[in-house]
């Protein structure tokens, strides 16, 4: 106990004249604090992008639903337009999210959603409109802020009710109350829900198209027929998307597999569809931004060796001005030991101030 004692106290006087030394010399000491700190800041702020990065394209994916499997249209160009004309190829329908949901053990719920590429009359905005099945929005994690989603009965009987999106129902003021009317073609619509504002918007990338739940109106999967749907495309598929949900996320690859060997069944391997499985999509991110990460890190530790090189070079040309003050220290009774200790506090110091400022 006593010998800790006195290595303590001899720590701290030696700590006293390492800081009086750095005190002597203080534009020498700034710039070696100055290089850790540009250092330590470079290394932090790559760190931070790359971190940042990842969280979004992570938390990206994940809202896309970490048990879903996704299938969607693709365009054709008229050279497939005709093949497929040829092998019966309707593109994506509601037979496919029938087969799906029968001819795989794995999956629990199927949804699905079209697209209906017409506009809200006497408005002034253009939403996104979307005819879906009654359980899109469990699949997707949707709530309501008021009134209550698309039900079955509502596809039952083909019911003219919609479902608008936050930002719509702000944008059309008293006509996007619940209760009121819109009108989509020539058909009247009434709103029944309005959907609780979401940060959930997938960004336009190879795999997903862009879709803001926000600036979206839904409707009862059916009801577009026929005022509205007799003005689509004739060789347009049925469906956009269908969303096929897992038991578990355990068997999720298993899944797509299986509901890849359904769809090429059915569509005599003609390719007007896309399988977009979460999961997957998150493991290659991970991966890919992991490599991202090192590479960054690297790169900043290049920037925090640099400022430790700079404080050994400052510490070499400072012992070689010093070797007179080094010499009278010997010749009182400083030991080897002491001489090289107070120098390695000193560059402690510099460091441990740099590296707490950057």
């Amino acid at each position: 106990m006593e010998k800790l004692k006195i290595r303590f106290h001899k720590l701290s006087k030696m700590m006293k004249i390492s800081f009086r030394s750095l005190l002597q010399h203080k534009l020498r000491a700034s710039l070696s604090i100055f290089g850790i700190i540009c250092g330590v800041m470079a290394f932090l702020t790559m760190i931070s992008i790359g971190e940042g990065a990842r969280r979004k394209i992570i938390n990206q994916i994940e809202q896309l639903g970490i048990k879903n499997i996704y299938v969607r249209a693709v365009a054709l160009t008229e050279e497939q337009k005709l093949r497929a004309d040829e092998h019966l190829s309707k593109g994506l329908s509601v037979y496919d999210a029938d087969r799906i949901r029968s001819g795989c053990r794995y999956i629990g719920d199927v949804g699905y959603l079209k697209e209906v590429k017409q506009a809200l009359r006497d408005s002034g905005i253009s939403p996104q409109i979307a005819a879906i099945s009654s359980n899109y929005s469990e699949l997707l994690n949707l709530s309501i802020a008021q009134g209550r989603f698309i039900r079955d009965s509502d596809i039952r009987y083909k019911s003219l009710i919609c479902v608008a999106g936050d930002d719509v129902a702000k944008s059309l003021g008293a006509k996007g109350k619940i209760g009121s009317h819109i009108r989509i073609e020539d058909q009247l619509f009434k709103i029944v829900g309005i959907l609780n504002r979401s940060d959930k918007e997938i960004k336009q990338s190879s795999v997903m198209s862009a879709r803001n739940h926000n600036q979206m109106i839904f409707i009862p999967a059916g009801t577009q027929q026929p005022e509205i749907q007799s003005v689509q495309k004739k060789n347009e598929a049925e469906l956009t998307e269908i969303v096929a949900q897992t038991i578990n996320t355990d068997v999720v690859v298993k899944a797509g597999s299986i509901i890849a060997r359904i769809l090429e069944l059915s569509h005599k391997n003609i390719d007007d569809y896309q399988i977009v499985i979460p999961q997957e999509l998150l493991r290659q991110a991970e991966k890919t931004q992991r490599t991202f990460n090192i590479t960054l890190g690297a790169i900043a530790g290049i920037s925090l060796l640099v400022g430790g090189v700079g404080i050994m070079n400052i510490m070499l040309a400072t012992v070689t001005e010093r070797t007179k003050e080094i010499g009278v220290r010997r010749a009182i009774g400083a030991t080897q030991q002491d001489i090289v200790i107070q120098f390695l506090t000193e560059s402690v110091m510099l460091t441990v101030i740099g590296g707490i400022a950057g």
